[in-house]
């Protein structure tokens, strides 16, 4: 009983980690500057074409984000986040510096090791000063993920994720 128990835990723990094993690194990708990368993890509903797409890693809060070469964006919480509601907030600017609105930008957040159970989606929205906003509501310590789409005219122009630990 006891072998088919840890034969069983095995099995469960195989499963949680091979994904994040098998996980593509974009920053090698011959792609990574264009607006998706070469393979991934996007849905058909993301990306009605078909083909594979990856969520392209960010960079750091407050660092510049490219979108091709025209567009690029910084992403910050208000708070560090922590158990409970934080408010994730981007900034979209043109090459030169000018804010940009006009964008739809939709937010999922979920945890990786549990995929499906904490999972939230929602729009940023745009408040005065040209901030995106989206509240996000961390509801358990562990690890996070925080997925970007960025649409212009009801198309998806970029894919970006990035990882926390709360």
């Amino acid at each position: 009983m006891f072998y088919i128990k840890s034969l069983l835990a095995l099995a469960l723990l195989s499963l949680a980690v091979a994904p994040a094993l098998a996980q593509h690194d974009c920053a090698n990708c011959p792609s990574a500057k264009a607006a998706t990368c070469c393979v991934g993890t996007a849905t058909a509903a993301e990306n009605p074409s078909g083909a594979k797409q990856v969520w392209n890693a960010l960079p750091g809060y407050g660092k510049k984000a490219w979108i091709g070469q025209d567009h690029y964006f910084t992403y910050s919480f208000d708070k560090k986040p922590k158990m409970g509601p934080a408010v994730l907030k981007v900034q979209l600017f043109s090459k030169d510096g000018k804010r940009v609105p006009g964008w739809e930008i939709l937010g999922k957040s979920g945890m990786p090791s549990m995929s499906g159970a904490h999972d939230a989606e929602a729009v940023f929205k745009l408040n005065k000063k040209g901030d995106y906003l989206l509240p996000v509501t961390f509801v358990m310590p562990g690890e996070w993920e925080i997925k970007l789409t960025f649409k212009k005219d009801g198309k998806v122009i970029y894919l970006g994720s990035f990882k926390l630990n709360v």
